[in-house]
């Protein structure tokens, strides 16, 4: 019935004084899937997860190490996404619709599939946003709620880590069984219009390398 996912991503930063440089676009790598499938009554019936070696991004950011607890060297003989991705559909089937905790995800997902030119043409997914109506029915005032604040909102037993992408993709799957919405709200989204961006991103950042270059010259 539906699919919940959640991803870890890594990301530019500076090093040994070199400053990072972030590819516009693809600011987020996914280095990690982890996903669980509910049945139509929000119980977890099957899992996967998989790291991803990161390729734009080889080297893991200094706080993606510390809140995931995942180093470089851990991703030394990780399969590239190229070759999970295939994979992972394998592992949705005939799942028509993903949920996830808030829009990020979704996101990011089709950045990664346009970086690596595996989006299609005008590919739309449908997807829910768990995060949005756990939010409403937790009537959480301050904002979107977080995943630890539902869980503990829902009095879920923790006893998996957060920040691994298979067991918040767990958690989310136990919220939303805790919410038991009667229905879920969906949302499409349409990889063209990710694509599109990034597209418009380069031609800008091509323009100002240009200028620059001129303005070095001129001097």
């Amino acid at each position: 019935m539906l699919t919940v996912l959640d991803f870890e991503f890594n990301q530019a930063f500076d090093f040994g004084g070199q400053q990072g440089r972030t590819d516009p676009r693809c600011r987020f790598e996914i280095i990690q899937i982890g996903a669980v499938t509910v049945d139509e009554e929000y119980h977890i019936t099957k899992e996967y997860e998989q790291l991803i070696k990161p390729r734009i991004y080889p080297r893991i950011h200094p706080y993606v190490e510390k809140i995931t607890g995942l180093t470089t060297s851990v991703f030394k003989n990780q399969p590239h996404f190229e070759e999970v991705y295939p994979e992972f559909r394998e592992f949705i089937g005939n799942d028509e619709v993903l949920g996830v905790w808030g829009s990020s995800d979704i996101k990011a997902l089709f950045r990664n599939l346009s970086f690596y030119n595996m989006t299609g043409e005008g590919l739309i997914i449908k997807y829910t946003d768990i995060q949005a109506m756990a939010t409403k029915a937790l009537q959480y005032k301050n904002g979107v709620i977080g995943l630890k604040n539902a869980v503990d909102a829902c009095n879920l037993e923790i006893d998996r880590p957060f920040h691994n992408a298979l067991d918040d993709a767990w958690y989310t799957a136990k919220v939303l069984e805790k919410i038991n919405p009667e229905k879920l709200k969906l949302k499409l989204f349409n990889s063209a219009r990710i694509t599109a961006f990034a597209e418009k991103q380069v031609v800008v950042k091509n323009r100002r390398s240009k200028s620059n270059r001129t303005r070095k010259k001129d001097r």
